[in-house]
């Protein structure tokens, strides 16, 4: 397994255990090592994947098309996260092409798994719902033939974002409540934030509003914990949107203004305009409420 490889999995373990700031200085240090080294190729990589951490995703494609590593399968970690950046930024057939560049150069099951998953959330977001679950239904035998815990969790929350999708809310409380049993076991705190508040969406489709309010304040406590800026923003939204539907406007505002404060701070600039969205459309709507 080459440097970068062993580097890679650190800095993905650190961010699925919501210690951001902690990917982020690992993935510096790597970079300034490069750098120091004068070895062009690995400092671009590092580059990009920076830029894509700081929501750049024009300057991580470049510093990624510039990246032309040499050791061993290690090109894997550029198609890798070219098709992030292009899922991500809506491009779903560059992001397919990109991943399946990076299948043809898969090391161990645990990048198959990855790679599986990355090509059914492309998939889903594409509208093709049936192929990915049959790309979730082969990355999930995959983690469970080789007892790999962490991608047992990641895939059955995938599948379950799927059923929710088909409109099958019920389907999808299974592979929801799955997941989270299995990242409360793994002490995977930001996997157990992510499957709150996924059962709490859930929840929230099928009306049952007091208890989806319980489970994203219980998400908002775990990401709180750790530091999860990014979790904390996702809930604070959540719960403005749940206030919203029971027509508690007051608690909606209060929890859409955490957002957009969290938002701002994180420079998470999707959720600043969701929140600014939902702030402005309640400030008219009290406008409307009051005008003689």
């Amino acid at each position: 397994m080459s440097r970068l490889h062993e580097m890679m999995d650190e800095i993905e373990r650190q961010r699925r255990r919501g210690n951001f700031k902690g990917a982020e200085n690992l993935a510096k240090l790597e970079m300034k090592e490069y750098e120091l080294q004068g070895n062009t190729p690995y400092y671009n990589f590092y580059r990009g994947f920076l830029w894509y951490l700081y929501d750049f995703p024009f300057d991580a494609m470049v510093h990624f098309n510039n990246s032309l590593l040499t050791e061993d399968r290690d090109m894997f970690y550029v198609h890798k996260f070219k098709g992030v950046v292009n899922l991500e930024n809506g491009k779903y057939d560059e992001a397919i092409e990109a991943f399946e560049d990076a299948m043809k150069l898969v090391s161990t099951e645990a990048d198959t798994i990855s790679i599986l998953n990355s090509l059914g959330n492309a998939y889903l977001r594409a509208g093709n719902t049936q192929r990915a679950l049959e790309l979730y239904s082969e990355a999930l035998q995959l983690s469970y033939d080789h007892d790999l815990d962490e991608w047992t969790q990641i895939t059955l929350s995938n599948i379950g974002v799927a059923h929710v999708n088909m409109g099958d809310y019920k389907g999808s409380l299974k592979f929801f409540e799955d997941a989270l049993d299995l990242a409360r076991a793994l002490d995977d705190a930001r996997g157990e934030r992510i499957c709150l508040n996924n059962l709490a969406g859930v929840l929230n489709n099928m009306g049952q509003r007091e208890d989806a309010l319980e489970l994203f304040m219980e998400a908002l406590k775990k990401a709180s914990q750790i530091g999860d800026k990014y979790g904390m923003r996702v809930a604070y939204t959540n719960l403005g949107y749940t206030y919203r539907l029971l027509d508690d406007l007051d608690k909606a505002m209060e929890y859409y203004k955490k957002a957009l404060d969290q938002a701002r701070e994180i420079g998470d600039r999707p959720g600043e305009a969701m929140a600014q969205y939902w702030i402005n459309s309640l400030r008219e709507g009290q406008k409307r409420f009051v005008a003689p």
